[in-house]
């Protein structure tokens, strides 16, 4: 990566070729054809005439840092499925889709205005006349986000589109190998830029995700021979782990597409020929706009009661100080976890335990999460006495307590289940004992107060968590039972998929 800082970008020439003092920009490999190719060629040629020598350091102290960057993944993290909104004159399929006069700051607005989440803005001239100055021109007048879409094919490029004021920058798999597409993603986010690095088919897949991006789009239009394939997005999506946040790509042309994009997971759908041929006159435009955003809103339970009998609930442990609880609030958390058990990590005193309930109900309001205490193997006038000082919600007991023991309680409990943890080797087959913990899971779950189960591993020396992840067969078999809480090795790469 310091190589690259020092020089001009010298990459796609033939094994033997020498490079022209100019050659800055990339040749397609041989075999590599098709309308992409020749937009990037072109682009390449443009920047070693606009840029010449200078190298990507030079450029970056040229162009200044421009405005404030802007949360880019912030309004794609929320739940649902979120509109990126393009604003694009022409494109090689479509042709012409806006006048050159066009009132692009307008029609951003109305973007904005309909519940657009970020704004993409065409900066390549030639094939789809955009250019930095509608960037700057929209970037100035809207208060979301903003992606520059541009044919990058030198990293000199990215710096002046953050002068220019671009949150977010397009880069295209398919017209870099790996470790180049790797160093582009890590200048990009040095320059405050997140890159959106999209792709078109599973090979592409594989380089963003070892690209380290953390948004990736499928684009469903082979921009090779333009031609759209409709369900491409939903089948590549299947590829890409729920640690990172995924757009779905062309094709949307009613609100209805984006309603079955949201339930197979994606994050966000970037609409661009759908909105411009919608007319000129905002009010339209903005009325468009938020047509697709409504399709892409969670359901309320009022809406879609299945839909909302499949949500989770989150529950944090383990906090032990001021940021902790400010942290667990600010993430939506249903419930926190404090740790009453003796001898343990985190183990709270009830004096620290009380200041920590009392500041989470105080700065939550309304939407204050359950204060749960968690306790192993204590005695019940113990565990009661805490419930009463703490005015706790519920409880969770982490030890050997038999059912009968639920009872005694005061409050709602969640009892922990302790099963094996998984060992990689026997995927797929159920222990013999399967039917042990199916029943014991009934027994808990027949006492009045038990609210649920909790589902982690066992541990002789330790109560509480371990860390490792249940058997994934034995927990799906106890949850077809009752309703579970899941615990232990999850992280945000593998949450959804335990869910599942």
């Amino acid at each position: 990566m310091t190589d690259l800082l020092e020089r001009p970008l010298v990459e796609g020439r033939h094994r033997g070729e020498a490079a022209s003092p100019c050659d800055t920009g990339p040749r397609a490999p041989r075999g590599r054809t098709g309308v992409l190719f020749e937009i990037a060629d072109r682009r390449g040629q443009q920047i070693a005439r606009d840029i010449g020598s200078r190298t990507f350091a030079q450029v970056r102290r040229e162009a200044g840092s421009g405005p404030p960057a802007r949360d880019a993944l912030g309004p794609l993290l929320r739940p649902g499925l979120h509109v990126i909104a393009e604003v694009k004159r022409r494109s090689p399929s479509a042709g012409t889709l806006a006048a050159v006069d066009d009132d692009v700051v307008g029609r951003a607005r109305a973007y904005e205005r309909g519940g657009a989440a970020i704004i993409s803005v065409l900066v390549e001239t030639q094939s789809f006349g955009g250019s930095i100055s509608d960037l700057r021109a929209v970037r100035s007048s809207v208060g979301v986000p903003v992606l520059a879409k541009d044919f990058i094919v030198d990293p000199r490029q990215m710096p002046l589109l953050r002068e220019a004021g671009a949150d977010l920058v397009l880069l295209i798999a398919a017209l870099h190998p790996q470790a180049r597409l790797r160093s582009l993603v890590r200048m990009a986010r040095s320059l405050g830029l997140e890159p959106l690095v999209e792709v078109h088919d599973a090979r592409e897949v594989r380089r963003a995700l070892r690209s380290d991006a953390r948004l990736i789009g499928i684009n469903n239009r082979d921009l090779r021979t333009l031609r759209v394939e409709p369900g491409l997005a939903a089948r590549l999506r299947e590829l890409i782990p729920d640690d990172r946040l995924v757009i779905a790509e062309s094709g949307a042309r009613d609100p209805a597409q984006l309603a079955e994009w949201r339930g197979l997971g994606f994050d966000g759908a970037l609409i661009g020929e759908a909105l411009m041929t919608a007319g000129a006159e905002p009010d339209a435009v903005a009325a468009r706009v938020a047509g697709f955003v409504a399709a892409g809103r969670e359901p309320t339970a009022a809406q879609d009661p299945a839909a909302a009998g499949r949500t989770p609930t989150v529950k944090i442990c383990g906090i032990t100080e001021r940021e902790g609880v400010l942290a667990a609030v600010r993430a939506g958390a249903d419930a926190i976890g404090l740790n009453f058990v003796r001898g343990t990590p985190r183990c709270l005193d009830e004096r620290k335990a009380a200041e920590l309930a009392s500041l989470a109900r105080s700065v939550a309001g309304s939407s204050r999460p359950k204060i749960v205490g968690i306790f192993a193997d204590a005695p019940a006038a113990t565990v009661n006495d805490i419930c009463r000082w703490l005015d706790l919600d519920a409880v969770q007991l982490s030890g050997d307590e038999p059912p009968e023991a639920l009872a005694e309680i005061e409050r709602a409990v969640i009892k922990v289940l302790h099963l094996p943890a998984a060992d990689g080797s026997e995927d797929g087959v159920l222990p013999a004992d399967t039917s042990s913990f199916v029943e014991r899971a009934a027994a808990y779950r027949s006492q009045p107060n038990c609210i649920g189960l909790q589902l982690d591993t066992a541990d002789r020396l330790q109560a509480g968590g371990t860390g490792r992840r249940a058997r994934a067969e034995l927990a799906a078999a106890v949850a077809r039972e009752t309703a579970v809480v899941l615990a232990g090795g999850l992280d945000p790469a593998n949450v959804a998929e335990a869910l599942r």
